[in-house]
C-alpha cells in the first residue's frame, strides 16, 4: 500500500482532512485544456509564479515479482540552483534524493528495504540502475526547472523498466534493450509544485492528469483581492479556465475545502493558507487537488488498503524558503 505520508503531501494538509467535512459540490467543466508552453508556471493577468521545484511521484508495479511484492513509490524532483536545472531521484517512499550531478549518465541505486519491512544487508538488497540525458533538454526560459522535451529518464529493476520519463525515453529502451526486456506498469500518483509568489495577484497553472488514460487538464490557482462587499482577499481554482472554487475573507476561511466533479469524478480541494498569514516569518500557503473514488466517505484516510487517487500540491511561499 502507498501511504498518504509517502505521497510528499504537507502534513498540514492530512490534519486538515481529518478535521473538516465535506464542502459544497460544484461542477467543473471538464473541456480539453488550451495549449500552454510549459507544463506550470504560465500565468496571465498581472503576473505569474516562479516555480522552484517540482517533484513527481511515481507507482510501479513489478510484473515479474510476483502479486505479493510492494509496489514501488519513485520520485523525480526537478529544481533550479546556481547552476541551472537539476535532477534528483528517490527509490523509494523512504529513502533520501540522490542528486544526479551529470547531465548524462548511468548509476546504479540500492533500492533499500522498499516493502517496509525488516532492514536488508547491502548484498541482499535489490537496485535500480539509471540511465538520464538531459544535453539536449529544452527548458520554458524563467518558468518550471521540469525540461518541456529533448530528455530521459529510464529506471530498471529486476530486469524490467520500471519508469521510463521524457519524450526520447521510448527510443532509448528500444536501442538499449532491443526488446530484451519488459516494461513494468507505472504511472504518476502525485506532483508538488513549489512556487514563489513575487505578485499578490500572480497565479500558478499546472497540467495534470487526475485519472490514468483520462484527458489532460490544465489547473491554475490564484489570489486577488476581492472588489464585492466586504473586500478582502479571495483564493480561486480553476480547471480548464472554468473557475470550480472561490473562497473569499481569507483572513477568516484560511483552511477549507470543496468537492469538484473533473470527467464525472470527485476531486477534492484543500487549501491551509494558516502559516501564509499568521507565521512569522511566514510559511506557505498550501492548496492540494485530490482524485477519489465516488466509493470513498472521506476526503483522507490513512489507513485505506488501496493506492489514494492522483494529488496536485501546490506550495507558494512570499520568499524562496
Amino acid at each position: 500500500m502507498v501511504s498518504a505520508s509517502s505521497l510528499l503531501l504537507p502534513s498540514s494538509m492530512r490534519d486538515l482532512a481529518s478535521c473538516i467535512g465535506d464542502g459544497a459540490v460544484r461542477v467543473a467543466c471538464s473541456s480539453p485544456a488550451s495549449t500552454l508552453t510549459s507544463s506550470s508556471g504560465a500565468g496571465s493577468g498581472s503576473g505569474s509564479a516562479s516555480t522552484l521545484s517540482v517533484t513527481v511521484s511515481y507507482r510501479a508495479t513489478l510484473l515479474n515479482s510476483g502479486a505479493s511484492s510492494p509496489p514501488l513509490l519513485l520520485r523525480l524532483t526537478w529544481s533550479h540552483s546556481p547552476v541551472g536545472p537539476t535532477l534528483s531521484f528517490s527509490p523509494s517512499a523512504a529513502a533520501p534524493s540522490v542528486l544526479l550531478r551529470r547531465r548524462r549518465g548511468t548509476r546504479s541505486i540500492s533500492l533499500g528495504c522498499v516493502g517496509g519491512g525488516e532492514a536488508e544487508t547491502e548484498a541482499e538488497s535489490p537496485f535500480v540502475a539509471l540511465f538520464w540525458d538531459l544535453t539536449a533538454a529544452r527548458y520554458d526560459p524563467g518558468a518550471s526547472p521540469e525540461p518541456l522535451y529533448g530528455y530521459y529518464f529510464v529506471a530498471v529493476a529486476g530486469a524490467e523498466v520500471v519508469l521510463a520519463v521524457g519524450d526520447q525515453a521510448a527510443e532509448f529502451v528500444k536501442t538499449k534493450f532491443e526488446g530484451q526486456i519488459s516494461k513494468a506498469r507505472f504511472l504518476p500518483v502525485a506532483r508538488r509544485e513549489r512556487v514563489v509568489v513575487a505578485d499578490p495577484a500572480a497565479m500558478h497553472t499546472a497540467r495534470v492528469r487526475f485519472a490514468e488514460g483520462g484527458p489532460e487538464h490544465e489547473v491554475s490557482v490564484g489570489c486577488a483581492t476581492s472588489s464585492g462587499a466586504g473586500g478582502g482577499e479571495e483564493l480561486w481554482v480553476s480547471v480548464d479556465g472554468k473557475r470550480a472554487v472561490q473562497a473569499r475573507r481569507l483572513r477568516w476561511n484560511f483552511r477549507g475545502n470543496q468537492t469538484v466533479f473533473v470527467d464525472g469524478a470527485p476531486v477534492d480541494v484543500m487549501w491551509d493558507l494558516y502559516g501564509w498569514w499568521f507565521r512569522d516569518p511566514p510559511g506557505c500557503a498550501v492548496v492540494m487537488l485530490r482524485a477519489r473514488s465516488a466509493l470513498e466517505s472521506r476526503l483522507w484516510l490513512e489507513e485505506e488498503g488501496a493506492a489514494p487517487g492522483f494529488s496536485l500540491v501546490v506550495q507558494a511561499f512570499k520568499a524562496p524558503p
